[in-house]
C-alpha cells in the first residue's frame, strides 16, 4: 500500500508543472473586431525580479543600498542590525536553493535593493519576460542591459556581465519522504489491519475445513432449508387435546393474495429460504471493529486534510496553508484526490459487501450448532408499469440484473441470533416469527398447531389446555406479541444514510468542502439533510402508527387446567380458551365457541359498522374460515364492543361466559400477516426507476466526454481534470435529486392529510398519479351506507299481493318474518348488524329484549297483534349461500316457524315451486331495474315445538319445503356526490368499473344513475347458474336473449368504442376466467355482480394486468381487494386502515377524485423538479463547462453559491408548493423520464440554452471593447478556479447562464393539466421575480456593491476611477487580470439584458406552445399516446 501510494503521488505531482489551458480556434488578443492587429496593452504594477551582483558596487546608483546608522545591508536585500545565518540564508539570489542544489556561479551573488513595481505601456504577452526586464532595467537606469545583465541559470557573471536578474526557475515540487509521522501512522494502522485480516482468513479456512468437506459431500447438509419438517408432542405426557405441531409450508407470498384464505399450515412464508449457521470468534469480531475504526480514521484523515487546506489545523500548524504538504498547494490537491478516492472505494466496498461482511468474520457451521443463523431468501421485485418495449431499456435491465446477481443483491440476507428457551430449545426470530430447531428432522421450522377442521373437534377443546401443554406450545411459537421496533432518531438517520445515494452525496459534497466551495457544500448538505429528515419523519410516523396497531397486551381470563385464571395476552397459544369481555382488544384470531359478540373491525378491515359474531354450531360441520366460519371468527386487531352469553341454545354451547378458542397468535394471525407484510415488503420498482438506469448510463457517458474535453484543453493537468470531473458528475446527477422527488411526495401526502385522506405508504402516491382504472364497490361506496326500506309485497297462494309501504299492514307471517329474520343486535341503544337487516328491523317497528331466553327475543310493535318471538336457532347470512334463516318460537301459539331470507334467485331455488308466482322473475327484475334491492322471504311451520329437537336439524333440512312468503324491497340511494365524482374520473381519462356483491340489475341501475354507463348505451347481462354452464346473454331493457354479443360490440359510437356495455354475475365471471375469454371482454364489462370477496380480488388482478388499477370500498368484504390493487383506498372513519395504503375519513367518492388530483400533482411536481435539475446539470456541464475549459475561466465563487445555494435550492422548494389542478385532466402526467414529453421539455430547453450561450460568445467577439482585451489562458493557473472569473468571457457566461438557471425553475411550472396554473404558485413567482430583478440589477447598473460582491461589472478600485466611475467605498480585492476590470459598456449591457430576456422568452414559448400547448395537442391527435384503449 505504501509503495502504491508513493508512486501515485509522484505521478500526480510530476504532472502539476503544467497548469495552463489553450484555445484552439482563435489567437488571443491578436486581432481586433475589424481584423487589425491589436494594440499592445498596458500592464500596471508589474513586479520586478531582484538584480544580483557579486559586489554591491556593481549595483546601479539607484539600487545602491543605504542603511540607517547602526544597521547593515544583509544577503536578504534588507537592512538589519545583524546579519545572522538565518537572514543570510534568505538570499533571493540563491532562488531558495542551498548545498549541492545551488549552482557554484550563484554562491557569491547578493541582491541590490528592490526595484519598484513598473508599468509596461506596450506589453507583449508572448514575450512577457523580456518586456519586464526592459521596463525594470529602465526603472533602475540600466543602460545596454542586454550586454551587461544576464539571467539566473542562463547567463552568469563574467566578461561584460556584471549583474544577473534573479528570474528563478520553478523550484522542484516538494514531495513526501514518507517518514512523516502521519504517513507512518497511516501505513502502520492499515498494515496492522491487513495482517489481522490475513490471519483471520487463514484461521477461517482452517476452522471451516470440516464444513467444506461436508458441503462437498452433501451441499444441503450445511445449508438448512425449511422443507418437510414436522414435530409432534410426546403422547405419554401431552395426550389431552394436543395436536401435531407442523411446520409452516414455505410458499411464495405474492402481492395481492387474500390473506384471509388460510390453509391448514398457513402458507405465508417465502419459498426458497435457506439457512446458514455461523459462530462468533474473538479474532473475527476484532477484525470487524478494526475495519470500522480504520474506516472512521480514513474519514477523519480526509477531514484533517480538508482543515489543512484552509490552514485550520490546531497548534503550530494553525494559520499555515498546506502545512502537511510542505505548503505546496499542488501536493495538497494531489494528496487529497488520492485520499478522497481511497475513502470512496472503502465506502462503496462496504456498501456492496454489507450483506456478507459481518458473517465473513464469523466461522460457518451447521445451522444447528451456530450461535447465529443467516436466513437467505430471494427478493421478488414488484414492477409497476414496466417498460419492456425499449431495446436499450431491456439491455440496461439485463446488465443491471446480472450486476445484481454478481453482487448478491438478488437475495435478502438477515442474520438472527440464536436464543434458548427456558427448556433449552434453540430458536431464532425472523420477521417476527419464531423458528424452533426440531430435533426429529434436525432443522429449524416455524410451528403452528392444527386444532381441527370441523366444529366437533373445535368444540371438544372447550375445556382449554393444561399448563404443561400451554408451556410447550408457547415454547414453540413464542409470545403472542408482535414487536414493532421503532428506532431512535439517531438509528433512524443511520438507517437512512446507509443508502447508496447518500454515500454518493457524502463523498461528492466532501470535494465541495475541500476545493474552496464549502459554502455550497453546506447548503446542499442542508437540503440533503432536510430530505432525509422528511423521509425519516414520515417513516417513523408510519412505524409508530403501525406499532400502536400491532403491539397489543392486556390481561384476559384464560381457562387452564380446568380453571379460569387471569393471564397476559402475551401468554396465549393456539388451543387456549378465553373469555371475551366488552371493551377487550383482540390480540389473536379466535373461534367463538359460546355466546354472541359484537366487534368493531374498522381498524383492521375498514368496515364502518360493528359486526355481530355467532358461535360455531354443534355437529360434524366443516369449519371454513373464509366462508361461513368468518361469522364465528374474531380477528386480532379488532375490539369487542359487546358480549351476550347464551345459557339456552339449541345448536351451540350453552355457557354463562362468552368463550372463544384461540386459533392463531402472533404473526400467524390475520393481523400478524398484514403487519409482517407492511414491515417487510417486497421492493417496488416504478417505471421511473427503470428508466433512471438509462439516464445514469447516458450521464456517465457524458461525464466521460466532459473529462476528455478537459484533458484535451487543459493539456493533461491531472489535478484540474480530476476536480472538474468530480464537479461535472455532481452537477450532472445532482445530489439534490432524491430530495426533489421526496419533497413532491411529501407535499402531496400532507395535502391529502388535510383532506382527511391518510397515506401510510408515500411511495404509492406516484402510482396513484398513473391510475387508469378505478374499481368501486357499490353498497356504502357509490350508494349511501344504509338502504332505505321501500316497501313489502306479499305472496298468497302463488300470487303477488299489492305492494305496500307499511309492514304492519301485511299478514302476520310477513310481520313475524320481517321482525325476526335478521341478525340485528342492540349495542347501548344502537342497532348493530348488516345495514339491510337494520333497515328491515326498523320497518317492523319491533324491539329487542335485552334478556333473551334463547338466542334473541323480539318484542313486537305495540300497535301489532303479534306475540313475543323467541329466536331459537339462527343460520347467519353467508355469501356462498346468499341466504340466512331463523327458527322462531311464537310465544302465543308455541309453534316453531322457519323463516328464510335471501336473494330472490336463491329463495326461488329452495321454495316450493307451487308457491312461487308465475311472474316472479319479471317482478323482481323490474324492481332491480329501478334500483331496488330485493330480498325474498320463505316460510314453513315445524312439526315440533321442542327447541332441543330443532338443534339436531341441518340448515338444508330446516329450509327445505318452505313456501314463498313475499318480497322485501329496499331503495339503493346514491350518495349526493357520486355522479359528480364518476364524471370527473371519466373526464380524467380513468375507466370506472363496479364490482359488487349485489344483483346485476341493481348494479346496472346504479351504474346508469351515477353515469358509469353512458346514457343511451345498451347493456347486455351475462349470467349462468354455475361456472361450468354456458353464459346466457340478455338485453336488460328489452329482456330479449342475445345469442351472439359480437355484432353488438362491433357497433361503435362517435368515440370509437362500442355503444354496448356488458354486465356479468359471479358464476359468469368464473366461467369467463376458466375459458380464457375474460381477456377479450374485460374492458367491455362495466358491472361485475354477485361477486364474493375472492372474486373481487381475481377481478382486480385481471384489471391490474391491463393497467394501473385502484379499488375503493368500505366493508370487510372489500379489504382483500383493497390490499390486492395497485392503489387501495379504504373509506373508513378511522385515521388509517391497516389494509390500505390510503384511507379516507370522508367516506365520499370524491375522495377518489381528490386522491388522483393530489397524486397527479405530486407526480408532476416530482418530474418538474427532476427536469429542472437535469436542465441545471446540462447547462452547468454543457456550455458553462465547455466555456470554462476553452477559455480557462470560471464563474466567480459567490456566483456559484448564488446558483447552487439560492437559485437551485430555492426554486426546487417553491416548485414543490404548486397546488393541484381543480379538475382531472384528460391525460395523466408522464411517469417516463425518457418519454416524448420529458425529452421534448428537457431536450428543447437544453438545446435552446446551448444555442443562446454559443451565440452570446459570437456577439461578444464582435464587440470592439472586448477584442484585444481577451482573457489569456496561457497566463492562467486552472487549478485556482476561484481566480478565473475576472474577465469579460466569464461575465458573459455568468449573466447568460444565471438567467438560464433562474428560468429553468420557472418553465417547469407550466402545465395546468395536473397542477394549478403557474401564476397560482405565488411563492415561486416571488422568488423568481426577486432573482430576475437581482441579476438584472447586477447587469444593468454601473459598478456597485452588489455586482462587485459577485465580481461582475466591477474592477480594481484604481481602475474603476480611471474609467470615470466613482471611487468605491467598499473593499475590492485586486482583479486577477491585466485589464483590471470586467465592466461591460452601458449600451452593451442593455443589449445583453435584452438578449438574456429573449433567451427566457424563447424557452418559455417552447414550453407553452410546443411542450404544453397546441403543438402537443396536435401531435397527440396525430399520434395519440393513450396506451389503455378502452371506453371510459
Amino acid at each position: 500500500m505504501a509503495g502504491w501510494f508513493m508512486r501515485t503521488v509522484a505521478v500526480l505531482t510530476a504532472s502539476l508543472s503544467v497548469v495552463s489551458a489553450h484555445q484552439l480556434w482563435h489567437d488571443v488578443n491578436r486581432y481586433d473586431a475589424h481584423g487589425n492587429e491589436c494594440k499592445l496593452r498596458e500592464m500596471r504594477d508589474v513586479a520586478c525580479s531582484r538584480l544580483c551582483v557579486a559586489d554591491l558596487e556593481n549595483c546601479p546608483t539607484s539600487l545602491q543600498p543605504s542603511c540607517p546608522d547602526g544597521q547593515r545591508f544583509c544577503a536578504d536585500g534588507e537592512c538589519h542590525d545583524e546579519c545572522t545565518d538565518a537572514i543570510q540564508a534568505r538570499n533571493p539570489c540563491h532562488c531558495s536553493r542551498s548545498g549541492g542544489k545551488l549552482p557554484s556561479e550563484a554562491e557569491a551573488l547578493i541582491p541590490c535593493t528592490a526595484i519598484a513595481n513598473v508599468t509596461i505601456h506596450e506589453f507583449h504577452p508572448w514575450n512577457s519576460k523580456v518586456d519586464i526586464r526592459e521596463a525594470c532595467g529602465a526603472e533602475a537606469n540600466i543602460t545596454d542591459q542586454s550586454s551587461r545583465v544576464g539571467v539566473w541559470d542562463s547567463t552568469w557573471l563574467g566578461g561584460d556581465i556584471t549583474a544577473v536578474w534573479a528570474e528563478c526557475p520553478a523550484a522542484p515540487a516538494p514531495n513526501y519522504t514518507y517518514a512523516e509521522g502521519y504517513w507512518l501512522a497511516t501505513f502502520a494502522v492499515n498494515g496492522a489491519l491487513a495482517v489481522l485480516i490475513a490471519l483471520w482468513s487463514a484461521y477461517k479456512r482452517w476452522a471451516e475445513r470440516g464444513i467444506r468437506a461436508a458441503a462437498a459431500a452433501n451441499p444441503d447438509s450445511v445449508k438448512g432449508t425449511l422443507a418437510a419438517s414436522a414435530s409432534s408432542d410426546n403422547a405419554s405426557d401431552r395426550s389431552k387435546g394436543e395436536k401435531i405441531a407442523t411446520r409452516e409450508k414455505v410458499t411464495a407470498s405474492e402481492e395481492g393474495k387474500s390473506d384471509n384464505e388460510n390453509s391448514g399450515t398457513k402458507d405465508k412464508l417465502i419459498q426458497g429460504m435457506s439457512l446458514r449457521g455461523y459462530r462468533d470468534q474473538i479474532l473475527g469480531t476484532a477484525c470487524v471493529w478494526s475495519i470500522t475504526l480504520v474506516t472512521v480514521l480514513w474519514i477523519c484523515f480526509l477531514g484533517v486534510w480538508t482543515a489543512d487546506y484552509y490552514g485550520s489545523l490546531p497548534g503550530r500548524r494553525s494559520g499555515v496553508l498546506y502545512s502537511l504538504s510542505y505548503e505546496s498547494d499542488f501536493l495538497e490537491l494531489a494528496t487529497f484526490l488520492i485520499l478522497w478516492g481511497i475513502v470512496f472505494i472503502i465506502l462503496i466496498a462496504l456498501f456492496v459487501l454489507k450483506p456478507h461482511l459481518r458473517n465473513y468474520f464469523r466461522v460457518q457451521t451447521m445451522p444447528s450448532v451456530g450461535n447465529f443463523v443467516c436466513v437467505v431468501r430471494p427478493l421478488h421485485e414488484i414492477k409497476m408499469m414496466e417498460d419492456s418495449t425499449n431495446w436499450l431499456q431491456l439491455r440496461i435491465n439485463l446488465l443491471s440484473e446480472r450486476l445484481t446477481v454478481a453482487l448478491s443483491r438478488d437475495k435478502e440476507r438477515t442474520t438472527c441470533p440464536v436464543e434458548r428457551t427456558s427448556e433449552g430449545r434453540i430458536f431464532f426470530t425472523y420477521q417476527c416469527t419464531r423458528y424452533v430447531f426440531d430435533e426429529h428432522i434436525q432443522q429449524y421450522a416455524p410451528f403452528e398447531f392444527d386444532l381441527g377442521t370441523n366444529h366437533h373437534k373445535l368444540i371438544a377443546q372447550a375445556d382449554g389446555l393444561t399448563a404443561e401443554q400451554a408451556a410447550y406450545r408457547l415454547e414453540l411459537v413464542g409470545p403472542n406479541f408482535i414487536e414493532v421496533k421503532v428506532p431512535g432518531l439517531f438509528k433512524a438517520f443511520v438507517r437512512e444514510f446507509v443508502a447508496f445515494f447518500y454515500i454518493y452525496q457524502f463523498i461528492f459534497l466532501w470535494a465541495f468542502y475541500f476545493y474552496a466551495y464549502y459554502q455550497v457544500g453546506l447548503v446542499d448538505t442542508g437540503v440533503a439533510l432536510l430530505s432525509a429528515a422528511i423521509k425519516v419523519a414520515l417513516r417513523m410516523q408510519s412505524e409508530r402508527r403501525l406499532k400502536r396497531m400491532a403491539e397489543q397486551e392486556e390481561d384476559i381470563m384464560v381457562r387452564r387446567d380446568g380453571k379460569w385464571q387471569q393471564l397476559s395476552t402475551k401468554e396465549l397459544v393456539s388451543g387456549d380458551v378465553i373469555e371475551l369481555a366488552a371493551g377487550a382488544h383482540m390480540s389473536c384470531d379466535c373461534i367463538l365457541l359460546s355466546g354472541n359478540a359484537i366487534v368493531d373491525e374498522s381498524s383492521l378491515t375498514g368496515e364502518p359498522l360493528p359486526i355481530r359474531k355467532f358461535p360455531i354450531r354443534i355437529g360434524d360441520i366443516d369449519y371454513d374460515a373464509a366462508g361461513a366460519g368468518k361469522l364465528s371468527t374474531l380477528f386480532a386487531g379488532t375490539i369487542v364492543s359487546q358480549v351476550q352469553p347464551v345459557t339456552k341454545a339449541t345448536d351451540s354451547l350453552e355457557n354463562a361466559r362468552v368463550m372463544a378458542l384461540v386459533k392463531f397468535t402472533g404473526t400467524m394471525s390475520d393481523k400478524g400477516q398484514l403487519v409482517r407484510k407492511i414491515l417487510f415488503p417486497n421492493p417496488i420498482s416504478f417505471v421511473f426507476d427503470e428508466q433512471m438506469r438509462i439516464v445514469v448510463f447516458i450521464l456517465v457517458l457524458y461525464a466521460i466526454f466532459v473529462v476528455i474535453m478537459a484533458a484535451y484543453l487543459y493539456k493533461g493537468n491531472s489535478v484540474a481534470i480530476a476536480f472538474y470531473f468530480i464537479f461535472s458528475v455532481a452537477q450532472l446527477l445532482s445530489p439534490l435529486l432524491p430530495a426533489a422527488l421526496v419533497i413532491g411526495q411529501s407535499v402531496a401526502a400532507a395535502r391529502l392529510r388535510k383532506k382527511k385522506i391518510y397515506c401510510v405508504d408515500p411511495q404509492r402516491i406516484m402510482t396513484a398519479g398513473k391510475v387508469q382504472i378505478f374499481c368501486f364497490d357499490k353498497t356504502g361506496t357509490l350508494t349511501k351506507e344504509g338502504l332505505e326500506f321501500y316497501g313489502i309485497r306479499g305472496v298468497d297462494s302463488g300470487r303477488f299481493t299489492e305492494f305496500g309501504s307499511e309492514v304492519l299492514s301485511t299478514n302476520i307471517l310477513l310481520q313475524q318474518a320481517t321482525a325476526s329474520c335478521h341478525a340485528v343486535a342492540n349495542l347501548d341503544g344502537k342497532l348493530i348488524g348488516n345495514p339491510v337487516d337494520i333497515e328491515q328491523f326498523r320497518a317492523s317497528k319491533a324491539s329487542i329484549d335485552s334478556h333473551p331466553e334463547f338466542l334473541d327475543a323480539i318484542l313486537p310493535a305495540s300497535e301489532s297483534n303479534l306475540a313475543k318471538m323467541h329466536i331459537v336457532r339462527r343460520f347467519e347470512f353467508v355469501h356462498a349461500r346468499a341466504s340466512m334463516s331463523v327458527v322462531m318460537l311464537d310465544e302465543n301459539t308455541h309453534k316453531m316457524h322457519v323463516f328464510v331470507k335471501g336473494s330472490f334467485e336463491r329463495i326461488k331455488a329452495i321454495a316450493n315451486e307451487r308457491s312461487v308466482p308465475v311472474d316472479y322473475d319479471e317482478v323482481c327484475a323490474n324492481m332491480a331495474r329501478e334500483g331496488c334491492y330485493v330480498l325474498a322471504l320463505a316460510h314453513k311451520v315445524l312439526d315440533t315445538n321442542e327447541p332441543t329437537k330443532v338443534g339436531a336439524l341441518s340448515q338444508d333440512e330446516l329450509e327445505s319445503g318452505c313456501d314463498m312468503l313475499g318480497l322485501l324491497v329496499f331503495k339503493n340511494m346514491l350518495k349526493e356526490d357520486t355522479g359528480k365524482a364518476i364524471a370527473e374520473l371519466k373526464g380524467g381519462s380513468t375507466r370506472t368499473v363496479m364490482i359488487t356483491g349485489d344483483t346485476a340489475l341493481t348494479g346496472i341501475y346504479i351504474a346508469r344513475q351515477c353515469g358509469m354507463v353512458p346514457k343511451g348505451n345498451r347493456v347486455l347481462l351475462g349470467e349462468c347458474r354455475t361456472s361450468t354452464d354456458e353464459i346466457k346473454w340478455v338485453d336488460v331493457d328489452t329482456k330479449n336473449p342475445v345469442a351472439d354479443i359480437g355484432p353488438y360490440l362491433a357497433e361503435l359510437g362517435p368515440d370509437g368504442f362500442p355503444t354496448t356495455e356488458l354486465a356479468v354475475g359471479g358464476a359468469a365471471f368464473e366461467q369467463l376466467c376458466a375459458s380464457g375469454a375474460i381477456g377479450a371482454l374485460l374492458f367491455n364489462i362495466r358491472v361485475f355482480a354477485r361477486m364474493k370477496p375472492a372474486h373481487k380480488v381475481k377481478c382486480i388482478e385481471q384489471h391490474m394486468t391491463r393497467g394501473t388499477t385502484a379499488f375503493t370500498g368500505d366493508g370487510s368484504n372489500d379489504s382483500p381487494g383493497i390490499r390486492a390493487a395497485h392503489v387501495g383506498l379504504a373509506l373508513s372513519d378511522g385515521e388509517a386502515s391497516i389494509v390500505a395504503p390510503f384511507s379516507s375519513a370522508n367516506r365520499s367518492v370524491m375522495s377518489c377524485v381528490e386522491l388522483l388530483l393530489q397524486s397527479r400533482a405530486g407526480l408532476a411536481t416530482s418530474f418538474a423538479n427532476f427536469a429542472a435539475l437535469i436542465c441545471y446539470g446540462q447547462i452547468m456541464s454543457g456550455m458553462v463547462k465547455m466555456s470554462s475549459f476553452y477559455f480557462s475561466i470560471s464563474l466567480t465563487q459567490n456566483l456559484w453559491m448564488l446558483i447552487d445555494g439560492a437559485i437551485a435550492t430555492g426554486l426546487m422548494l417553491t416548485i414543490s408548493l404548486s397546488g393541484p389542478a381543480k379538475r382531472l385532466a384528460a391525460h395523466r402526467p408522464t411517469a417516463r423520464i425518457l418519454g416524448p414529453q420529458m425529452l421534448a421539455s428537457v431536450g428543447g430547453t437544453v438545446l435552446m440554452n446551448w444555442l443562446f450561450s454559443a451565440l452570446a460568445y459570437v456577439w461578444l467577439f464582435q464587440q470592439e471593447w472586448f477584442r484585444c482585451n481577451e482573457h489569456s489562458s496561457a497566463e492562467a493557473d486552472v487549478t485556482k478556479w476561484w481566480l478565473l472569473g475576472d474577465n469579460y468571457e466569464s461575465s458573459i457566461m455568468s449573466f447568460v447562464a444565471t438567467f438560464q438557471f433562474i428560468n429553468n425553475g420557472f418553465i417547469v411550472n407550466y402545465g395546468y393539466l395536473f397542477r394549478a396554473r403557474w401564476y397560482r404558485n405565488y411563492a415561486l413567482l416571488v422568488v423568481w421575480s426577486f432573482l430576475i430583478a437581482f441579476v438584472s440589477y447586477m447587469l444593468l447598473a454601473d459598478p456597485n456593491r452588489v455586482g462587485c460582491a459577485f465580481r461582475l461589472n466591477c474592477g480594481t478600485a484604481s481602475v474603476l476611477e480611471s474609467l470615470g466611475y466613482a471611487s468605491p467605498t467598499w473593499k475590492i480585492e485586486p482583479y486577477n487580470s491585466p485589464l483590471g476590470h470586467n465592466v461591460i459598456p452601458r449600451h452593451s449591457r442593455y443589449m445583453l439584458w435584452v438578449y438574456c430576456i429573449a433567451n427566457m422568452v424563447a424557452t418559455n414559448m417552447w414550453q407553452v406552445v410546443v411542450v404544453n400547448g397546441p403543438v402537443r395537442s396536435w401531435l397527440r391527435k396525430l399520434r395519440p399516446l393513450r396506451r389503455l384503449k378502452t371506453k371510459l
